[in-house]
């Protein structure tokens, strides 16, 4: 087992912070677990699978270095997942100049003393998001340089709205509670279970990261100031929602489709067609979604997502239809 990377989150750690571990391996969609959702750890048995959960159990204890961010993966593990699921990281120069792009298209941007509570309120998604960088940069996530990145000099656009509420929040309270609405209208989703869970882990920290040093540079507090295991575990919950797992072409959860058995006479002549068995006792019929190529009428189960606003949970497609139909 390689040694773990500085920029790496311990699982370890995390386990030792109240319930902070087992909220961030939630899925709200299905109420179980997220799913490893890649065969890169496969070796290690059955219980690795894709579709199998990530339990607490295989990434703590001997297994804490299990999972790493991607710039400390082997050079071999990084071209294979290249090859195997397009990943490609998006260097920080370029991260910074997109969602500096992206601030200067706001109706709310330069930020003042009138509207930055409008600007840290607006929602952004970064799509197929990764470990997150285009939210939370903590890393170079193309380099394995070892070194945290310090909160003043971070560019994700979460960092981003984090700068402006420490630039204007005057009490810890406050810090707090307009952290937490920068939060709610922050959203990414991922594939992979494991880059799936860094995300979630990085967004954490990276709240961690400027509280204190709001505390330690705007306050001017001298003992050192950290988010308490239940102020953790508030942030997490949200977290778990608005940084999910999704099949970014079809809206589920990734690999939940399922196939349909039907007896020959119960198929139709289109579908035939699409089979390629001769005499068959039975056929398996593919989701009608995947078939058609179609966001629409998939087997699978439809990822859901927050509405903060509305106070309940929302079909993250019908978001997409809602905003389809106001163009």
């Amino acid at each position: 087992m390689r040694p773990r990377s500085e920029i790496d989150i311990s699982e370890n750690t995390l386990r030792n912070r109240g319930r902070v571990l087992d909220i961030l391996l939630g899925d709200r969609t299905t109420r179980r677990n997220i799913i490893w959702a890649t065969d890169s750890y496969k070796k290690y048995g059955k219980d690795y699978a894709p579709k199998k959960q990530i339990k607490r159990e295989q990434i703590t204890g001997g297994n804490g270095k299990l999972i790493q961010p991607r710039a400390a993966k082997s050079k071999e593990e990084q071209k294979y997942r290249t090859r195997d699921k397009a990943e490609v990281f998006t260097p920080l120069k370029v991260v910074k100049e997109m969602n500096m792009a992206i601030d200067w298209a706001s109706k709310n941007w330069p930020v003042g003393q009138d509207n930055w509570v409008d600007y840290i309120s607006e929602r952004r998604l970064e799509i197929t998001c990764g470990e997150a960088p285009f939210i939370a940069g903590r890393y170079n996530p193309t380099a394995n340089t070892g070194v945290v990145i310090t909160p003043k000099n971070r560019v994700g656009f979460f960092d981003r709205k984090l700068q402006v509420v420490g630039e204007f929040a005057s009490s810890k309270k406050e810090w707090l509670k307009y952290a937490e609405l920068a939060l709610k209208a922050t959203y990414g989703y991922e594939w992979q279970g494991d880059n799936l869970l860094i995300a979630r882990e990085n967004i954490l920290l990276t709240i961690d990261d400027f509280y204190k040093d709001f505390c330690s540079n705007k306050l001017e507090l001298k003992s050192k100031q950290s988010l308490t295991d239940e102020q953790l575990e508030h942030f997490a919950e949200i977290i778990s929602w608005n940084i999910w797992q999704m099949d970014g072409l079809k809206y589920v959860i990734p690999l939940s489709c399922r196939q349909t058995i039907q007896k020959p006479d119960e198929v139709s002549k289109d579908q035939l067609l699409l089979i390629q068995a001769e005499k068959p006792q039975k056929i398996k019929i593919e989701c009608e979604g995947c078939r058609m190529n179609s966001p629409l009428n998939h087997s699978g189960r439809y990822s859901k997502v927050m509405d903060w606003e509305a106070g309940k949970a929302i079909l993250f497609v019908k978001l997409l239809d809602q905003a389809e139909r106001t163009k």
